[in-house]
């Protein structure tokens, strides 16, 4: 390979592993807060007289 050749693939499997790095980041993001709305709904529904009546 060239000289610009092996710069170029350098530089693209930089760009790749960033972009591995970011989609790692997300999907555990995602699976944080999914996991997170899964705790929610299963919590049971709490109501107080408060919520409903005008201050």
């Amino acid at each position: 390979m060239y000289e610009w050749d092996w710069k170029t693939y350098n530089e693209l499997r930089r760009k790749v592993q960033q972009h591995e790095e970011t989609i790692t980041q997300l999907v555990a993001i995602i699976g944080s807060m999914n996991r997170r709305i899964a705790d929610l709904s299963n919590q049971p529904i709490q109501t107080t007289t408060s919520q409903f009546t005008k201050k």
